[in-house]
């Protein structure tokens, strides 16, 4: 009950400043802009976009990280069936909470992408 109060009370205070809470997040350099195009039956998702909404990719990094994959898989030196093994990979192993805490998919996901590239001799920064 204690956290409810805590969270209804943090709520109010955010909905009650001057946007001053909300231009700091947003300046924040490490997050990264997360800028995806809806896919439809002419154009579906684009490999990048799915990995970083599959994946719940927030930081900067993270993002750099989903566009250098998505490149090499382009440029023919990341074969697609690794990349799309690793993402599901990522996915089921973030599904269950560990430890009471949920994990989102890309900190499984990039370690696992680095090795498994790392083996057929692609760099992944």
């Amino acid at each position: 009950m204690r956290a409810h109060k805590t969270l209804i009370v943090v709520c109010i205070g955010l909905l009650t400043t001057d946007g001053a809470v909300f231009e700091a997040l947003a300046a924040n350099p490490k997050l990264g802009e997360v800028n995806v195009q809806q896919g439809t039956a002419e154009k579906p998702i684009t490999l990048r976009d799915r990995l970083v909404v599959g994946l719940q990719a927030r930081l900067k990094t993270e993002i750099d990280f989903c566009n250098a994959v998505a490149v090499q898989v382009q440029l023919g030196h990341l074969p697609q069936r690794l990349v799309d093994e690793t993402f599901f990979w990522a996915r089921d192993r973030a599904a269950p909470p560990r430890n009471g805490l949920q994990y989102r998919p890309i900190i499984y996901f990039q370690p696992a992408m680095r090795l498994r590239a790392k083996k057929i001799g692609v760099e992944l920064h």
